[in-house]
């Protein structure tokens, strides 16, 4: 389907053109905005598929900053909203760390308490443990034959 939209001279050739022809393919793309052009002039919203034209192109090439405020608070909230987590995120950090940090001084000073009392107890040395007794209590059995052993 082809529509026809008057408008200015072309600026690119010497002869003024006072129409141009829009051409909707067979791509899905086209097909799309065709079918929401020719709904658009159904509705009767524009008297006509030129006005309608001229409408869009107002709105692309003559756009007002009026648009992008919205964008931008938008951006700009989420932009707040990222910070907020951040420094959320940094505090639960901080707060870690100290918890770390604390509980490993507790452990030094538990540590350096032991050394201390360790150095403080006198040097003494290891006795030497009954042989016999602690097979007597090993074995019973040893025990009872222990005497005929000494005897034989």
């Amino acid at each position: 389907m082809n529509f026809q939209l008057l408008t200015l001279p072309h600026m690119t050739s010497g002869k003024p053109r006072s129409s141009y022809v829009v051409k909707f393919v067979q791509t899905e793309a086209d097909q799309d905005l065709l079918g929401a052009v020719e709904q658009a002039l159904e509705d009767e919203s524009y008297k006509s598929f030129s006005d309608l034209c001229k409408q869009a192109l107002r709105r692309l090439l003559f756009s007002t900053d009026a648009e992008p405020m919205p964008m931008m608070a938008l951006l700009e909230q989420q932009v707040m909203t990222l910070q907020m987590q951040i420094m959320q995120i940094e505090q639960r950090s901080k707060e870690s760390q100290t918890n770390t940090v604390a509980e490993l001084e507790h452990k030094i000073q538990q540590l350096s308490d032991r050394v201390t009392q360790l150095e403080q107890q006198p040097a003494s040395s290891p006795q030497a443990p009954d042989k016999t007794a602690e097979n007597a209590e090993l074995d019973p059995l040893l025990s009872r034959l222990a005497p005929f052993l000494d005897d034989f």
